[in-house]
This record gives structure tokens, sequence and C-alpha cells, in this order.
């Protein structure tokens, strides 16, 4: 799992594009999750692709946080607020 020191503003492409392939995608019975790198599994979603496209949703939210707000924080808030939401899987 990569750290959160790099998610904070400003975050290079590169550096970006880095976090986001550290986020790993599973299945479970209940559905499809993805796994943040802050540790949070985030789901279920109908689909592979749904899961895909909210964690692209999260990334981008994560990218734009000020250095006062903690990744961990900002992944909770966006669970409650996602269709999917936050589970343990």
């Amino acid at each position: 799992m990569c750290s959160c020191h790099h998610i904070n503003s400003p975050v290079s492409p590169q550096e970006f594009r880095e976090w986001f392939r550290t986020i790993r995608f599973f299945e479970r019975h209940r559905g499809w999750f993805f796994l943040s790198p802050e540790g949070l599994a985030v789901g279920p979603y109908d689909s592979e692709r749904s899961a895909e496209a909210q964690a692209v949703r999260l990334a981008k939210i994560l990218k734009n946080l000020s250095h006062k707000m903690d990744a961990r924080v900002a992944v909770i808030e966006f669970t409650l607020s996602s269709p999917g939401g936050m589970t343990a899987a």
C-alpha cells in the first residue's frame, strides 16, 4: 500500500497515475469492491466497471485535497455519500 503523503496537492500527473495503479479491484459474493491505498474496502458495486468509475471519482477528490484534510477521512466521507459505500469485504 502506498502512503498518503503524495496525495496532497500539488500532485503531478505521473504521481496521480502511480497512485491510481495502487488501487486494487476484487469481487466478493455481494459485488465488486476496490481497496483504496489507505486500506479501506469500498463497495459493493454492481460491476467491475462501476467500481472503477467510483475509484476514478475518489482519486480525483483525493488529488485535490488541501493539506488540512486527512486522506482517510476523505475516503470515509466519499464512501458514505457514494452508491456502493464502504463495507467490510
